[in-house]
């Protein structure tokens, strides 16, 4: 295992920030801090949480095990096994203890017990989705973020709708409510009114319309302002809103870097720290720190 400095970005990054006078994100996608290479049984990261400020926990797809990364060592420090196996899409520290998610929206509660992480809760979420792989805790609001991948079927107004639900750690009923909700067609009209290109493709009709699906895979809260990030990997996109759903940027990352970005966190100084399936390649986690504005 080993780590690289400051990576170059793709054209297609490069471009997409150029195009732009202004960006409001604090962080130079193009630029990380660091990139630490994972290892292979890692290749399907998918989930991503801080633990402190030098060291973060993810989880991998078809194991309930935590996987601690240590950011100055830039290596795993050690793992724990929760459970058994099962499609674990998404990962978040509420204060001492771990929620980890289940696609199909079973969650295991984890806390240190003897020395070792432990589930000694399971519970379901009450949404109708079944490909469910965002999960981000909201330390301004004590809030669990929840973002489903998978898309509401009924007409074209209904699949353009986006949401974000949100339920309290603390509520034995696991009730979710709606955090946000966004519409796709509206965060393409804001990127555009923003001076963002948005990638295009031709239909089989022959019209031309935007390229970007925005299905979220990951979600956190920003430590500092409350921007709500979301990951869509099957676009390589970061798109920041704020509180009411309003678009504050939308990047695409570097396919070179994140060719499949699954996780998100933000470390309690406000550095971004990014993960990302190897996709064929090699799986990594990428470290962005906050910009000063002057």
């Amino acid at each position: 295992m080993r780590f690289a400095l400051l990576l170059p970005a793709t054209l297609l990054a490069s471009a997409l920030q150029a195009q732009r006078a202004v960006t409001s994100l604090p962080y130079d996608l193009r630029h990380p801090a660091q990139v630490i290479t994972l290892p292979e049984q890692l290749m399907e990261v998918s989930a991503l949480t801080d633990v402190d400020q030098g060291t973060v926990a993810c989880v991998q797809d078809e194991a309930a095990t935590l996987y601690f990364i240590g950011l100055k060592e830039g290596r795993v420090l050690r793992t724990e096994a929760f459970g058994g196996p099962g499609d674990m899409e998404g990962l978040t520290r509420v204060h001492d203890s771990f929620l980890a998610l289940r696609s199909d929206g079973l969650i295991h509660r984890l806390r240190l017990l003897g020395g070792r992480w432990t589930s000694v809760d399971t519970f379901r979420l009450d949404l109708p989705h079944r490909n469910i792989e965002g999960l981000g805790f909201d330390d301004s609001t004590g809030m669990v973020l929840v973002a489903p991948k998978d898309i509401t079927k009924g007409g074209p107004e209904v699949r353009d709708v986006r949401v974000v639900h949100a339920f309290d750690p603390d509520d034995p009923l696991h009730r979710c409510v709606p955090m946000v909700e966004l519409s796709v067609e509206a965060l393409h009209r804001q990127a555009r009114d923003l001076g963002i290109t948005i990638p295009e493709r031709v239909t089989d009709q022959g019209r031309t319309v935007p390229a970007l699906k925005l299905r979220f895979s990951s979600v956190a809260a920003h430590p500092r302002n409350g921007h709500f990030y979301l990951l869509s990997a099957v676009d390589r996109t970061l798109t920041v809103v704020d509180r009411k759903g309003r678009l504050m940027d939308l990047a695409i990352l570097d396919a070179d870097v994140l060719p499949k970005p699954e996780g998100i966190t933000f470390l309690p100084d406000g550095e971004l720290v990014l993960s990302s399936e190897g996709k064929g390649r090699t799986p990594v986690i990428v470290r962005y720190p906050m910009m000063v504005r002057e």
